[in-house]
């Protein structure tokens, strides 16, 4: 279930704590007039979502960002692990939160489209508003309400920023790992940015930059690294093939050049691993 949240909208948070079950229990079985945003610190529960005739169980487990949306059913289907613990907001809804249709994108820069479960790639900074709020919450700050409200507005910026990412990410995964593939059935072979850019139909930038956001190294850098480790297991595996032979099946241009490239990554030359 997506749902949409409106920003700059002036919220009182209603409750915000932390939650440990020594002894497992289930999520309770309700209908908030609340938002609930549920951060899982240790543990695994199950919660069930029920909007309509339409019902949806999530399983969520340490790291995940739980989102139940007020007025929207929901309730525990499987006990908790022992020793769980979480963080919560309840948080006041405003009328511009609604579900999100389907045609939705999320691209309105006076809300974020946000899912039931989000697997958080930055738990650090997820946690760090959530911690935050809490102490804000049980403080006599000044401005106490909208110091919170304006937290709020952080934590569903960069739970939103999360989710792109996230999106991103597992578009350029299906493409470098389609890459990665086809490199792997073509050892023989040292491809140049330039060629595999072409065949693949990108820019050498945006082949580079995906390996970057996927891999965290340019592409050169990736298949140099994928090349001396299948070196490394071809060497052990087989004690009787020579260093230019191996040079030869893995693209490199003599054995000098393999074993300079082997020494650097490995620290030993290529006969010390037979």
């Amino acid at each position: 279930m997506d749902y949409k949240f409106e920003l700059s909208a002036q919220r009182r948070i209603v409750e915000a704590n932390y939650n440990t079950y020594v002894n497992p229990i289930l999520h309770p079985n309700r209908v908030m007039r609340q938002h609930d945003f549920l951060y899982i610190l240790d543990g695994d529960w199950e919660i069930t979502l029920e909007n309509g005739a339409d019902s949806e169980t999530y399983p969520i487990q340490k790291g995940d960002l739980v989102i139940l949306p007020a007025q929207v059913h929901h309730y525990g289907t499987r006990l908790c692990s022992p020793n769980s613990r979480n963080m919560y907001l309840h948080v006041e809804a405003v009328p511009g939160d609604h579900a999100a249709e389907a045609a939705e994108d999320g691209t309105d820069e006076d809300f974020v489209v946000l899912p039931t479960v989000i697997h958080c790639s930055s738990p650090i900074e997820i946690s760090r508003y959530f911690s935050e709020m809490i102490a804000v919450y049980w403080r006599e700050a000044i401005h106490r309400p909208n110091r919170l409200s304006c937290l709020f507005d952080l934590l569903l910026c960069e739970i939103s920023e999360q989710e792109s990412a996230a999106a991103v990410n597992t578009q350029y995964c299906v493409f470098v790992n389609g890459i990665a593939r086809f490199l792997r059935s073509n050892p023989e072979i040292f491809y140049s940015v330039s060629d595999i850019a072409r065949k693949f139909n990108v820019s050498e930038k945006t082949l580079n930059k995906r390996f970057k956001i996927v891999y965290h190294k340019t592409f050169y850098a990736w298949q140099m690294e994928q090349k001396l480790d299948m070196v490394y297991q071809a060497l052990q595996n087989n004690a009787e093939i020579t260093l230019r032979e191996t040079a030869v099946n893995f693209g490199f241009y003599d054995e000098f050049h393999l074993s300079r490239a082997f020494k650097k990554k490995f620290g030993v030359a290529p006969k010390y691993v037979r």
